[in-house]
């Protein structure tokens, strides 16, 4: 195991989260149709295409085309969640391999706390900084 499922840990995470925006711009855009109602439209027809009919009605099919649409994502997002959790037992296995506890610390707030270098330098204490612990995550990462 190396480094790289640090990334692809913090991919899938942001990954799940545009896929949770797509989800809720469709559940809005289905409210919307909902309270919406009918729709009405214009067309052109008749005698060589000079009348002008008016059409009103629910747009079924787009509804649909939606509503699929929102049940299609919502099974990504639970695949997505299932694949963060086993990629965060490969990141906890990948990180108990790492020698140097300092160096584990840092690695853990930032990847599975999510934590900002100032954060980060806080909690750790001493003379960090947020530029050292930075610094430090950045080393580890090129050496290994």
């Amino acid at each position: 195991m190396n480094k790289d499922i640090l990334t692809q840990y913090t991919d899938l995470l942001r990954e799940a989260e545009e896929v949770e925006q797509r989800i809720k711009q469709t559940e809005r855009e289905l409210r919307q149709m909902d309270a919406d109602g009918e729709v009405t439209d214009m067309v052109r027809g008749g005698e060589g295409g000079i009348q002008h009919f008016k059409i009103t009605g629910f747009p079924v099919r787009d509804y649909y085309r939606k509503k699929s649409l929102l049940n299609t994502r919502n099974i990504t997002l639970l695949s997505l969640k299932n694949e963060i959790d086993e990629t965060l037992n490969d990141v906890h296995e990948f990180i108990a391999s790492i020698e140097n506890s300092h160096d584990r610390r840092i690695i853990t707030m930032r990847i599975v706390d999510k934590m900002s270098w100032r954060q980060i330098a806080h909690v750790m204490g001493g003379n960090n900084t947020e530029d050292s612990v930075r610094k430090r995550f950045e080393r580890f990462l090129e050496k290994n």
